[in-house]
């Protein structure tokens, strides 16, 4: 049963396992030298990372398959993990810190990954067609 999840998910699996490396890896470590001196930049990516992973998610739910359906009480994974990784940030790291923001900017990554794996399917259609 593992294995058949495993093999169903394993794009998602790696997403969320790339999250948690860089969620908790040192934010230094990240941009040297502060070259992308961007206001918000993190922001930009939780969002980027959190639209990502749930439109991954959705679209291994239906095996990206077009006749299939989306599994959509699947992103509560995706809202839930990001909470655990703001915890995880506050209480585990030194470099990293917890911020309300972060959470916000993941809720809004997960609602535009629905949207991502619904215009990924509308492209798959027509190049399958």
């Amino acid at each position: 049963m593992l294995y058949l999840i495993i093999k169903q998910y394993y794009k998602s699996i790696i997403i969320g396992l790339l999250i948690t490396w860089l969620s908790l890896s040192g934010s230094k470590s990240m941009v040297p030298g502060r070259m992308l001196d961007i206001p918000y930049i993190d922001k930009m990516g939780h969002f980027a990372m959190y639209a990502f992973f749930s439109a991954v998610l959705l679209l291994d739910s239906c095996r990206w398959q077009l006749n299939r359906r989306f599994n959509y009480p699947l992103l509560l994974i995706p809202l839930l993990f990001g909470a655990i990784m703001e915890i995880m940030q506050m209480t585990l790291t030194t470099s990293r810190k917890a911020e309300i923001v972060d959470l916000i900017a993941n809720i809004g990554g997960v609602l535009s990954g629905l949207l991502l794996a619904y215009l990924t399917r509308i492209v798959l259609a027509r190049f399958r067609a």
